[in-house]
């Protein structure tokens, strides 16, 4: 079993199960574009799954964020998602924009399920260097 890179799903999500000629069963959200297309051409070989009632890892959410442009400004996301108890495992910054005040980066995020990514948004959201943060779906 593997969680579909292409949507990254995290507890709370509602998934599906695609059972792939020799690549076992992979999950993806219910939303997922990929996933979609996946199911349109080969239907039959869709699952249902669902979360365990007991989880005892962490999962990957990506996350993009806005934020203002100066010194400091990526430590204090860094304390943010810290603050939320959550841990940044990839940091990708945009291309440069015409706008020199302000600068985006994607951020992937280690995260319990979405209750948890929900109060890391949050958290993110609080800090004075942030204009804007949501989660990176496809």
């Amino acid at each position: 079993m593997r969680l579909a890179t292409c949507c990254r799903p995290i507890p709370g999500d509602d998934i599906r199960g695609y059972l792939g000629r020799g690549e076992g069963l992979k999950v993806h959200t219910a939303e997922c574009q990929v996933g979609r297309r996946l199911f349109q051409r080969d239907s039959e070989h869709w699952i249902s799954v669902a979360w365990a009632d007991e989880l005892t890892r962490s999962f990957e959410a990506g996350v993009g964020v806005l934020m203002k442009n100066g010194k400091g400004v990526l430590a204090q996301i860094a304390m943010a998602v810290s603050a939320a108890e959550a841990d940044i495992t990839h940091i990708a910054m945009t291309e440069e924009s015409q706008d020199l005040e302000t600068a985006e980066m994607q951020l992937l995020l280690s995260v319990r399920d979405r209750l948890h990514l929900a109060d890391v948004l949050r958290t993110l959201k609080r800090s004075p260097a942030v204009l804007r943060v949501w989660r990176v779906k496809p």
